[in-house]
């Protein structure tokens, strides 16, 4: 691992926002890694314990503590103005990678992919969680083969420095700001690759509420960026909420295909339940958002970067 000149090949992004309970077995995990060329930046944006752990524990880390609650994809953009790597690596406090997990992204990166996505895998949990995690992660299983994939996301993703010079930062005030990243890296060619080998696992520790609220929220998001970055008319967006159903039954069985695929058909049995209840709150935040924006009563906020980019990506 380095912290100092010369610079390292990767630097390793994590944001952190009362992560106290669990940055320790995070940054642990990163010290067992069988590539050891890499630098971490962990910008912590809550005055918590965080730092004393860092500083106690873990004096290699590049750290910076921001006095402004910043949004994750904000601390991502700000652990990248500190980062010295050739290719930014992205995780989150509460995912602990496998050991060969960066090797195994780098060994992507060279055999010619400059946007490479790992398998994101659910650390303990009951139904529900998986229910959650397969909501949010069912095409970037384990044990799906390797391939190009639409979205990676920011728990597990390797970005090239020319790669996310040419189609980053991230979308600050979007928490689906890596969905964005990513569609613009494939439409600038730049597609991202999935390799299945490269794991990182976290937890699904939210309880029903707040995944309702987490969905729904992240659904109304989609919706917006779509109406911004694709100009929608009002009457395509009646259309959209109109056909709704069928959006999320296409979903879940798209969730079914993949988990399938994955060899895990009694996991998606006993999660299906909570598997439907995320999709359709994120159905529902779509539409909810769509039918303001028929009523003239949302309009959607501008993108940054590159929104010609994203269109053109969506429509593919």
């Amino acid at each position: 691992m380095s912290g100092g000149s010369p610079a390292p090949r990767v630097s390793v992004v994590m944001p952190a926002y009362r992560s106290e309970d669990r940055v320790a077995a995070s940054l642990t995990a990163l010290r067992a890694q069988t590539y050891r060329d890499f630098e971490i930046v962990l910008v912590n944006s809550y005055p918590d314990g965080t730092a004393a752990i860092v500083a106690n524990g873990f004096p290699e880390v590049v750290f910076e503590q921001s006095e402004v609650r910043l949004l994750p994809h904000a601390a991502r953009n700000r652990g990248v103005a500190k980062a010295r790597g050739e290719l930014l690596v992205f995780t989150d406090p509460d995912c602990r990678p496998d050991s060969r997990w960066l090797e195994r992204l780098v060994a992507a990166c060279d055999s010619g992919h400059p946007v490479v996505g790992g398998a994101i895998e659910l650390e303990g949990g009951g139904r529900f969680a998986r229910g959650v995690h397969l909501a949010k992660f069912y095409w970037l299983l384990s044990g799906l083969p390797a391939g190009v994939r639409r979205i990676v996301c920011s728990g597990n993703a390797c970005y090239s420095r020319s790669a996310w010079e040419t189609v980053g930062p991230f979308d600050a005030e979007f928490s689906i700001g890596d969905a964005l990243l990513s569609w613009r890296a494939s439409t600038a060619g730049l597609e991202p690759w999935f390799e299945p080998n490269a794991v990182v696992r976290g937890r699904q520790d939210r309880g029903v509420r707040q995944s309702w609220r987490e969905f729904r929220a992240r659904g109304r998001e989609l919706a917006e960026a779509r109406a911004c970055l694709e100009r929608w008319p009002r009457r395509r967006a009646a259309a959209y909420v109109l056909l709704a159903p069928l959006v999320l039954a296409t979903v879940l069985g798209r969730a079914a295909l993949a988990t399938f695929a994955a060899r895990r058909r009694t996991t998606f049995v006993g999660a299906l339940p909570a598997l439907f209840f995320c999709r359709l709150a994120w159905t529902v935040g779509e539409a909810g958002y769509l039918l303001d924006f028929v009523r003239g009563q949302a309009s959607p906020r501008s993108l940054r970067r590159s929104p010609e980019l994203v269109r053109r990506a969506l429509r593919t």
